[in-house]
């Protein structure tokens, strides 16, 4: 009987996450002056810049990598430091790549 409850005690622990929650106390407002740009905050896709003109995202405080990203842009990033409880927002202006270079 010992060796069933053991198994059974390895086996919830294996299945228990091992990353803690990331609370989300602040928030971030991103702008891009190309509507279909792709925008991703700390490597995860959070949206397209026309999507998120106007309204602000739910993200953890502290410092946040902006990465945006469009076919034939240059890719630009932003680092911002978004107060505990409070807002931040960052423009991000992107530059065409020129037609003979390959870009990104």
């Amino acid at each position: 009987m010992r060796f069933v409850v053991a198994s059974a005690l390895f086996g919830a622990a294996a299945c228990a996450p091992t990353t803690a929650t990331v609370r989300s106390d602040a928030q971030l407002a991103v702008a891009c002056d190309v509507p279909e740009a792709r925008v991703y905050v700390d490597e995860v896709f959070r949206g397209r810049a026309a999507e998120l003109t106007g309204r602000a995202l739910a993200v953890p405080s502290g410092s946040r990598r902006v990465e945006v990203r469009a076919d034939g842009w240059f890719t630009a990033y932003r680092d911002v430091v978004v107060p505990p409880k409070g807002r931040a927002t960052v423009e991000v202006p992107l530059r065409r790549v020129p037609e003979t270079e390959t870009g990104e």
